[in-house]
């Protein structure tokens, strides 16, 4: 099948596959059933996940607000380390949280010798937000750094308080009630907001793998892996289960993130992380570069990407070798990102091939003695 189809079967037969949904489960059997066509071992791996992460968001964001309430800057900035271990695929409060049943699609092809790669990108969509609004997406970046400095700041500015007293009480309210304002999005988002069609996140990306995969089906100098991802968009469960349970396996491996790859301009991102930012391996860079000096017909260049986490982080995070690929707009952003109008009719199918030829030339490269 083409990249054409398994987009408008994965966003357009499927539709909009939200994390731990049926819809998400349908779209891991279509893609089972592909690469098993393909001659891949291809298996489901169950886990269970959280179904959405606004909800942990939203506690989070209203922790300093509880912890001005009880005058404690020591459980402020519990809560502050809790949010910056979650945002960096470490998670801990959500383990509290109700959990739902999602799979990752795990795919091995021919058994190669050498260099072990994995293929990766996520199956879910997401649910729309009005911070991912045109008129206001522009700000993203901006509005997460205001969070950011407001987590750091409410347990000091709390700690202030209860030394010096008077208007520091007042200060330490500030950085509290703008993250509980933040907070109103995401409640919105769960009780007015639909999941997206996703079909540049992440069919594109999907797509992307599987024509890599068709390709690369009888290529014996890697020992390739397919990995496809179920509940990216809670929190990247899917990539953490995968290497929770098989990760050991895998300490020597190429991760190679595919992701937002259906419109803007193609990058390989030599670093990720909302906060800090994570660098991609140094071998893997290489590699990058060589091709697209090679292959400058692509028009792939290299990137820094400081949004919401991928399936790259959990791998970068626990010290793997990892990169992603994704495509920005000039103005760096994932066009039609969470939104409505993420459907099949806005991807352009000629990036995703591109993407697709970036890959395999990629594990050809790093396969090489």
């Amino acid at each position: 099948m083409s990249v054409l189809e398994h987009i408008r079967h994965l966003a357009g037969e499927i539709g909009p596959r939200g994390s731990c949904t049926k819809e998400e489960r349908d779209a891991a059997l279509y893609c089972q059933r592909v690469l098993a066509e393909l001659g891949y071992s291809a298996e489901l791996q169950p886990f269970r996940s959280l179904t959405t992460f606004s909800w942990l968001h939203a506690c989070f964001f209203w922790w300093p607000v509880v912890s001005w309430l009880l005058a404690s800057p020591w459980l402020s900035l519990l809560g502050t380390v809790l949010f910056f271990l979650d945002l960096n695929t470490i998670p801990v409060l959500s383990r509290a949280f109700p959990m739902g049943h999602s799979q990752n699609v795990i795919a091995k092809g021919p058994v190669g010798q050498g260099t072990k790669i994995v293929l990766v990108a996520h199956l879910d969509s997401s649910k729309a937000g009005l911070n991912f609004s045109p008129a206001i997406v522009k700000g993203f970046r901006t509005s997460f750094l205001l969070m950011a400095w407001s987590f750091i700041s409410a347990p000091l500015l709390l700690a202030l308080a209860e030394w010096q007293g008077g208007y520091w009480r007042l200060a330490a309210l500030v950085p509290a009630l703008y993250l509980a304002f933040a907070s109103l999005t995401l409640i919105h988002r769960e009780f007015w907001n639909k999941y997206t069609p996703g079909a540049n996140d992440n069919a594109s990306g999907v797509a992307a793998v599987l024509a890599a995969a068709a390709r690369l089906k009888d290529y014996t100098k890697a020992e390739l892996t397919v990995l496809l991802t179920g509940a990216e968009e809670a929190g990247t469960y899917g990539a953490a289960r995968f290497l929770a349970q098989y990760g050991a396996n895998y300490r020597d491996a190429f991760f190679i993130n595919l992701d937002n790859i259906g419109q803007g301009r193609l990058h390989y991102m030599r670093g990720e992380g909302m906060f800090p930012v994570f660098k991609a391996a140094p071998a893997l860079l290489a590699a990058c570069d060589r091709v697209a000096a090679r292959r400058s017909d692509l028009s792939v260049t290299p990137g820094v990407y400081t949004l919401l986490s991928t399936d790259a982080m959990p791998a970068l995070v626990r010290g793997y070798q990892a990169i992603s690929l994704l495509a920005l707009s000039p103005e760096g952003l994932l066009p039609n990102w969470h939104w409505p109008t993420d459907t099949v009719e806005n991807v352009d199918v000629a990036l995703v091939e591109t993407a697709a030829e970036f890959v395999v030339e990629l594990v050809q490269e790093l396969s090489r003695p």
